[in-house]
């Protein structure tokens, strides 16, 4: 099939091939370097949601361990109340201040620190906009030895629906359980920021790749036209002057003029 193709025409050819070869290569490596960077963010986040439910139930156990252990020798339920209020109200984490903890018995409100006029109240018919009766959830959480529940609810101080997830579990000797939780935001903000940087680093890393290997190929193509060139040449003048001997006068003392100690200049001799 290539007998069809002039020698500069396959050197075009092999150009073309080169340039294919890279492409594709670049192609791999664009492709490659995102699916990296996407299964790091994703995998960041897994970790860092594993991170922070360890810390909610490590908080909110030794949290309902002191708490119970301050109020056992109390009787008056109302003075228990107001211990327990008095133990939590002011405790808050997280880098802005997010953080809480909240108290209940049964869905009745005792401990709500951002928004005390609900305090003593029942909330358990209280949803999320996805239709999740948040409260009644971790108190069957609680009341299952402690776990998780995710649902969307006011961050302060804007209070503006974030997703949360609530870790809840009974107070030792009592009838209340005691919850916290983090806004996943925290989590999404820093895997943003994190995201940001990666592919500031993917692009850099890309940027400096191309630069090189284009470089070299660049480098290869010219040389190969070089070479292209100097065989394409020398062939064009000796079949001319073959062609004028043959079908001109057909002066076969003329010598051809021979400038390559290759092949063609031996053709040429």
């Amino acid at each position: 099939m290539l007998n069809r193709f002039s020698v500069k025409g396959r050197m075009y050819l092999v150009i073309f091939s080169i340039v294919f070869l890279f492409s594709l290569m670049m192609w791999f490596a664009v492709t490659n370097s995102h699916k990296v960077r996407d299964m790091g963010l994703e995998k960041t986040g897994a970790v860092m949601l594993e991170d922070q439910k360890a810390k909610l139930q490590v908080a909110t156990h030794t949290a309902a361990l002191a708490v119970g252990h301050a109020i056992e020798g109390i009787e008056d339920q109302q003075k228990k109340i107001e211990m327990v209020r008095k133990l939590v109200d002011d405790i808050r984490f997280e880098g802005d201040q997010s953080g809480y903890y909240f108290v209940y018995e049964n869905t009745v409100n005792v401990v709500l620190p951002p928004a005390k006029a609900k305090q003593g109240k029942d909330l358990g018919d209280l949803k999320d906009k996805n239709g999740v009766y948040f409260v009644k959830e971790l108190m069957e959480q609680a009341g299952k030895g402690g776990g998780f529940v995710q649902y969307v609810f006011p961050k302060p101080p804007g209070n503006q629906d974030t997703p949360k997830l609530g870790y809840a579990e009974m107070i030792p000797g009592t009838r209340m359980w005691i919850g916290t939780g983090i806004y996943i935001d925290n989590i999404d903000t820093f895997v943003g920021a994190m995201a940001g940087e990666m592919n500031s680093q993917v692009r850099s890393s890309l940027l400096t790749m191309s630069a090189s290997a284009g470089t070299v190929f660049v480098i290869i193509i010219s040389i190969i036209l070089v070479i292209a060139f100097g065989i394409v040449r020398p062939l064009h003048h000796v079949a001319a002057s073959l062609k004028d001997i043959a079908q001109g006068e057909g002066d076969l003392t003329r010598r051809l003029e021979v400038k390559t100690k290759d092949e063609i200049g031996e053709l040429g001799t």
